[in-house]
C-alpha cells in the first residue's frame, strides 16, 4: 500500500531539527518515529531518536539495553553508512531527565541533593501525572540545545488526553503561580500565617494519616523546589517556543479504529489551534481492500453449497466491509490533514521488530 496521493514525509525529515510524533495508545508511534528516525540517518543525517518503552524485540533492534544505560543514546549500526548518516536511539527515564533538570537549574551540588535526596521528590519524580509528557519535551530540549544533533525525534509516551503533551510547559508554568505553590513556598511566618489561618486542621488531619514526616518533608521538597523555580519557569517557556519553532514538527499517528481516529483529530485541532508546526499524519494498520470478485464469477457462486469455497467468499466480502468502512473512518481525518502529506500503512502479517523491517517502513513514510 502507498501512501495517499503518493505523498511522503521526506521533507520533515530532510529539513526539520525536532520531530514529535504523538497520538494515542497503541497504533505504532514508537515504530514510526524509530522509522522516521532511520529515514532521516539515510539521508545524510544524525539523528537521535527517543522512544518510550518500546518492544522488546525492537528495542534489541536499536540496541537498547534495560536499565539505565538506556537513558544515554546507543548507536544504532549497520543503517546509513553510505550516505554519511548516523542513526542513534535512547529510552525516555522521566526520573532521570527530571534530576537532570534539577541539577541544570540548581547553583551548587548542595542545593541540588537537597532536591533530590528529599523522600517526596524520589516518589513522584517518575510517576507525577503529567511527568512522562513533560520530561519526553524536557529531553527533547535537553539533546537539542547540546548540538550534537542534526535532527531529534521524540516518540511520546500513550495518553488518554492526547493534548497533554502540548500543555505540558503551560502546565508547569501555571502550577509554579498556583496560591497553593506559593503559600508552600512562603517565608516561614508567611507559612506559618496562612496555614494557621486556613489549613491547620486539613495538615492535623494528613499528621495524623500519614505521619508527621511526611508533611515536613512534602514543605521542604517545595521550598527547595522555590529556588529553582526560575530556571524551571524559563526552560517551561523554552520549551513552549521552541515546540512552535519553524524547526520542529508534529506527526500524528493514528490507526482506523474509531477512538484513535476521534483523538488523532482532536489532536490535529490542537496542534493547529495552538500554532504547532503540524508536519503530516501517519495511519498504521489498515486493512487492504481485496480484489472484488468479478461479477460473472460472483454469479456462478450464487447456488454454492456450504463448503470451504463459500467460507472463503464471505471472509472475502467481510474484509472488503471493514477496509472500506475504515476508510470511512479515515475521511474526515484526511479532510482535517489536507495540506499535509496522509500516510497510510498497512497491517503488517508480522510486527516490525528488526532493522530490516524498520527499512522498509522508512521507505514508506520517507521516500
Amino acid at each position: 500500500m502507498s501512501a495517499a496521493n503518493d505523498e511522503t514525509l521526506g521533507d520533515v525529515v530532510a529539513e526539520a531539527n525536532l520531530l514529535v510524533t504523538c497520538g494515542p495508545g497503541g497504533v505504532g508511534k514508537t515504530t514510526t518515529a524509530a522509522a522516521l528516525g532511520l529515514a532521516a540517518a539515510r539521508a545524510g543525517r544524525k539523528v537521535v531518536v527517543v522512544t518510550v518503552d518500546p518492544a522488546r524485540r525492537l528495542a534489541d533492534a536499536l540496541g537498547l539495553e534495560e536499565g539505565a544505560a538506556a537513558d544515554e543514546p546507543h548507536h544504532v549500526a549497520g543503517v546509513a553508512e553510505k550516505s554519511g548518516g548516523e542513526l542513534w536511539a535512547l529510552m525516555l527515564d522521566a526520573a532521570s531527565t527530571f534530576d537532570r533538570l534539577v541539577r541544570e537549574q540548581t547553583t551548587s551540588r548542595k542545593q541540588a541533593d537537597a532536591i533530590l535526596e528529599n523522600p517526596v521528590y524520589r516518589a513522584i519524580s517518575g510517576s507525577l501525572a503529567g511527568a512522562q509528557e513533560y520530561m519526553a519535551i524536557e529531553r527533547l530540549h535537553q539533546l537539542h540545545t547540546s548540538g550534537d544533533w542534526d535532527l531529534v525525534i521524540v516518540d511520546t509516551p500513550p495518553s488518554r488526553h492526547a493534548i497533554d503533551l502540548l500543555e505540558a510547559p503551560d502546565r508547569l508554568i501555571g502550577f509554579l503561580g498556583h496560591p497553593v505553590y506559593r503559600a508552600l513556598t512562603a517565608g516561614q511566618r508567611a507559612f506559618a500565617k496562612v496555614t494557621n489561618a486556613a489549613a491547620s486542621m486539613f495538615l492535623w488531619a494528613v499528621r495524623r494519616l500519614a505521619g508527621p514526616q511526611i508533611v515536613e518533608d512534602t514543605v521542604e521538597f517545595f521550598r527547595s523546589l522555590a529556588n529553582i523555580e526560575p530556571g524551571l519557569r524559563r526552560r517551561a517557556e523554552e520549551v513552549s517556543v521552541l515546540l512552535r519553532s519553524d524547526t520542529a514538527s508534529f506527526v500524528v499517528v493514528s490507526s482506523p479504529r474509531a477512538e484513535a481516529i476521534g483523538e488523532a483529530e482532536h489532536l490535529v485541532g490542537a496542534l493547529r489551534d495552538g500554532g504547532f508546526p503540524f508536519g503530516g499524519v501517519v495511519i498504521n494498520l489498515i486493512h487492504p481492500v481485496p480484489e472484488p470478485i468479478p461479477v460473472a464469477d460472483r454469479a456462478e457462486l450464487e447456488g454454492l453449497e456450504q463448503g470451504p469455497l463459500l467460507d472463503h467468499v464471505a471472509w472475502h466480502d467481510e474484509l472488503t466491509a471493514l477496509a472500506l468502512a475504515e476508510r470511512e473512518e479515515l475521511a474526515a481525518l484526511a479532510d482535517l490533514a489536507e495540506d499535509v502529506p496522509v500516510i497510510e500503512l498497512p497491517l503488517m502479517p508480522v510486527d516490525v521488530h528488526d532493522v530490516e523491517g524498520l527499512a522498509d517502513l522508512a521507505a514508506r513514510l520517507g521516500g
